[in-house]
This record gives structure tokens, sequence and C-alpha cells, in this order.
């Protein structure tokens, strides 16, 4: 299988208006898990939410001044595996404890494998691998580890310190969890993470996407919810850190980099805001701003450096139409789909002796079970998103905030990561 991204992005170009529109209804939260820190056991606790933190209420004006730096690096504690992807059995054996129906589902996936897949046509530089398989009526996605030390970040090097900024960044930006107040102020871990697990309609495809979520803001006191419980209020936040932009050309490299990668990563999760963390190049915060995730699109245009939004759902949809129809072609098997930036391609084979089919299987059937840990409860106070709207692209009038990329390159950490300033990101 071989689908040209040039190909494809000079049609949609000649096709002007008249370019097939996709729409992307609004993702609806239907469950979520937490998985521990490495200290607590980090076992996967389905349908929990102890791991999801609650933006400070302050942190509008109450970081200002805060020294990113602080502890680096005797304070962060690591993940043990740097590049520890998270198995797309992980969704399933959520999905089977949650009760989620996947029977009209076609395509399972983690928010890390679309973030690569939909901003091909925006980093055509980049290259990406993507595994998957066709089980029943739908594609599998799993995310590809990276080879060992490939794109790893060194203990003291630039991008490893303004990756540990983020994590900072998240923890000073929202509340301790109860009883560990003490050990937050001292301690920076990115073992743990909660993870929310969305439904939405691309294009053609109906599809259930997990997603790390990096804090939840509460509904203003003064805001009306309804007693049954049922709220359209969505108050998952995205954390992201920058560099506070000096001259034309930084402003630039800003909204055309960062922009379209935090409103995709956001959009996709129907996560309506982002909370910017602007600091000066010496890793202090100088300033806590907030974007509206459905309006950056408009605030990179009006600032003169535009991105097409309905362009990237419509390239997801038309891709995700030929991985289909190759996979299922060969049912159970495990393909290996990658995009070469060299040829503009992206191209799918069969991996011989692949095991992800089996593996798919496997937790299918295990109703439930499995995984490395079974957590018990509730939704453990987790809201959710109810919105069924269409939504086709964003779109918004406000200004936002600028910031910085310079010299800090891109790296490509995976879903469960993290909100570094080095994000696919995420991937997760």
């Amino acid at each position: 299988m071989e689908f040209s991204v040039a190909d494809w992005l000079r049609e949609d170009q000649a096709a002007g208006p008249n370019a097939h529109q996709v729409t992307m209804s609004m993702p609806q939260n239907v469950f979520c898990w937490s998985r521990q820190s490495e200290a607590e056991g980090g076992e996967y606790l389905y349908g929990e939410a102890g791991a999801l933190r609650t933006l400070r209420a302050d942190v509008d004006v109450g970081l200002r001044g805060a020294d990113l730096n602080a502890g680096y690096p005797a304070a962060w504690v690591r993940k043990a595996d740097p590049d520890d992807a998270v198995p797309v059995e992980v969704i399933l054996y959520g999905a089977a404890y949650g009760g989620v129906d996947l029977s009209r589902t076609s395509v399972v996936t983690f928010r890390n494998n679309l973030n690569k897949l939909l901003l091909t046509p925006l980093q055509p530089r980049d290259g990406w691998v993507i595994d998957g398989a066709w089980v029943g009526s739908a594609l599998y996605l799993d995310i590809v580890k990276r080879p060992p030390g490939q794109n790893a970040a060194a203990p003291g090097t630039d991008q490893d310190r303004f990756t540990y900024y983020g994590y900072k960044f998240e923890a000073l930006a929202t509340e301790p969890p109860a009883g560990q107040e003490e050990q937050a102020a001292h301690v920076v871990d990115c073992t743990g993470e909660f993870a929310i697990m969305v439904q939405m309609r691309l294009g053609r495809h109906l599809v259930t996407m997990a997603a790390e979520t990096d804090a939840w803001q509460p509904p203003p006191p003064d805001l009306a919810m309804p007693e049954d419980g049922s709220a359209d209020y969505v108050g998952y936040v995205e954390l992201k850190t920058f560099v506070i932009p000096v001259g034309d050309r930084a402003h630039e490299r800003l909204l055309r980099d960062k922009y379209p990668r935090w409103w995709l990563q956001s959009y996709l999760a129907g996560v309506p805001t982002l909370v910017l963390g602007g600091r000066d190049r010496a890793g202090v915060l100088r300033e806590v701003t907030r974007l509206p995730v459905t309006r950056l699109p408009a605030i990179a245009a009006e600032r003169g450096v535009p991105f097409d939004a309905a362009r990237l759902l419509r390239f997801g949809d038309a891709a995700l139409d030929r991985m289909c129809e190759a996979a299922a072609s060969r049912p159970g098997e495990h393909w290996r789909f990658e995009f070469d930036p060299a040829r503009g391609v992206i191209s799918g084979a069969v991996v011989p002796d692949g095991k992800l089919p089996e593996r798919v299987i496997a937790a299918l059937a295990a109703q439930g079970g499995g995984g490395e840990g079974e957590g018990g409860g509730g939704e453990g106070g987790a809201p959710e998103a109810e919105a069924e709207a269409e939504a086709e692209g964003g779109a918004g009038e406000e200004a936002g905030h600028e910031g910085d990329g310079e010299g800090e390159g891109d790296g490509h950490p995976h879903e469960g990561g993290g909100g570094g300033e080095y994000d696919e990101e995420e991937g997760y």
C-alpha cells in the first residue's frame, strides 16, 4: 500500500473551495483511568480519576516569577523507560471494564498516532511509524517505540532541561494531591498519568481514542449545573510552556510551528482550554495566559501565519481510508504504516511474525481483565463531556499569546509522557 502525500496535497489545493468537506463531531468522553506513579506501583486504575490534577485557582497570577529550574535534576522522578509507550490493549481493557460500546468503532488508537498522521501535511520532513491490525470490523493502531537511544535527551542537556520545565510547570500550576502537599513541593514525579477515552466521528471513521489529560478546571461557582448530573461543561485543560518571543521571526515560528500542534492535540480530545506558561530564556515564568483551543486557527491567521485546520481533518480522513482499506484486505495480520519524508509517501506492509493481532484478540476476549492493574470504583468524580455538536476545524477571533521554540527543537514523547516543551504532543 502506498499513499502519496504530495499528490493528495496537490489535488486538495486544486479543488479549492470545492474540496471534500470533512467534519469532526465533538469528542464524547466515555471513560477514564488513572495510572499510579511508579512509587505507588504503576498500576492502571480503570474508572478512577485519582491522578487527575486540579488547576490552581490563582494560576493566572500566582506563578509569575517562579523558577522552572528549581529542583532540576535532583527532584525529577523520571520514568524508568523514557519511551514507555502505552499499548493499545490498555484502551481495550478500559473499554471492557467500563462497558464502552465498540461495536460501531472503526479505528481504535491513542491520540499520539493521530497527532502524527494528521500533522503530516504541515510537517513533511518528520517521518513516523504506526503499527496496525484489522480485527473484526476495526483498525487497531499501536504506538511504535523508538529504537533505544534515538532522540533520547541525555541528563543535563538543554532538551532534557526544557522537558523538565514542562513537568515543573504542570506541578506548579495544579493543586497537589490530598496528603501529598509536602512531597509535591519538592518532587516532580512524571511517572503517573490520567487519561480519558473519547469517541468521535472523523469524516467516515468512528474513532475511539485515549489521551492523557493534564488538569481539570472546576466550573465557576455561579454556573448552574443540572440536578441529573448532565452538563455541557468541559473543564479539561492542557498545560504548555514556551519562550516569550523576541522579534518578528520568533513570533512567526511560534504561530507556524506550535499553534497547529497545540490546536490538533487538544481539539482531537475535546479539551477546550490551553494554559500557557511564558518564560524567559533563563527558565523564569513571566506570564501565564489562557487560549481557547478552537480559536487558534483564527488567531494564527489574524497574525499573518495561517494554517488550514480543515485540511488537516480532510487529510486524516483520507489517510485513514487508505490504511483501513489496506489492513482490511489482509485481516488478522500485523501491518506497519510508515511515512518517508524523502519520498513523501505513506507506505504500508505486513510485518512477518508480528504479534499485534494476537494481542488485540486476547484483549478483546479479556472482558475487563488483564493489563498491569485493574482499578476498581466508579468514575471517581471524573467529569464527562456529553456534547455531540459538529465542529469543523476550529475558528475564532480572540487574540492569543505568542511563544518561541527557538533553540528548543521538537522531540517526540509518547502518549503518557506529560506536557514538556518538547511536544508532539504527543503525543501524550
